[in-house]
């Protein structure tokens, strides 16, 4: 896993209090340019990949401070993918897929005006939460693709676990049906198939009554 400790130079930290963890799951594309300016600011400043390349299956760490971000990454044939006014409270990760391609707000649904471009954007990515409450369990793996592919794609806590009583979040475009599925550390494993997911997100809370 690269760590762009270069980023903390560009914004003149001294240290990180949060950090957001890009993964490229776009299967072909890889991603050439990154870009991470805070909310209140109208201009994205310098790509934090410098000379860099976040090749396909690669997982990027950005440190920053806990706060409100925009991110906008664009891949080697030049389409964006934009995500605005993500908040960022220690790690923050996001599993870029072409599902991803556009530019969304990542918890609403009304359309609006974009400070930085000017461009009119509207739709959402819908935050998803798994809470573990299997007792002794800790879940190891959790998956959530469209149910429209073949596939499970990349595990969405890459190299995080979550921990009886614990929670974690991830983001998903909204607007459509997916699968979720979750595995704990004796192997045993939770599904649920055609959820659908509107830009309000979803609460999974995982106990031993969903095991397959």
């Amino acid at each position: 896993m690269k760590q762009a400790l270069f980023a903390l130079a560009v914004l003149g930290m001294a240290a990180s209090a949060g950090t957001i963890e890009i993964t490229n799951d776009t299967g072909s594309w890889d991603i050439y340019y990154a870009y991470i300016s805070p909310s209140t600011s109208d201009e994205w400043g310098s790509d934090w990949l410098g000379s860099e390349i976040m090749s396909v299956g690669e997982t990027w760490e950005f440190p920053v401070t806990n706060g409100t971000w925009d991110i906008k990454l664009v891949d080697e044939d030049g389409d964006e993918y934009i995500l605005y006014d993500v908040p960022v409270s220690g790690t923050w990760s996001w599993y870029v897929t072409l599902d991803d391609l556009g530019e969304y707000y990542y918890s609403s649904s009304t359309t609006v005006i974009d400070d930085k471009t000017g461009v009119t954007t509207g739709g959402g990515s819908a935050p998803v939460t798994i809470y573990n409450d299997l007792g002794s369990w800790t879940i190891y793996y959790a998956y959530c693709n469209p149910s429209s592919t073949s596939d499970w794609g990349s595990d969405r806590l890459g190299s995080s676990t979550i921990v009886p009583g614990d929670s974690y979040t991830f983001y998903v475009p909204a607007g459509d049906y997916y699968d979720i599925y979750c595995q704990d550390e004796d192997g045993d494993t939770y599904t649920l198939w055609e959820v659908w997911i509107d830009a309000s997100g979803f609460y999974w809370s995982v106990d031993l009554g969903d095991i397959d």
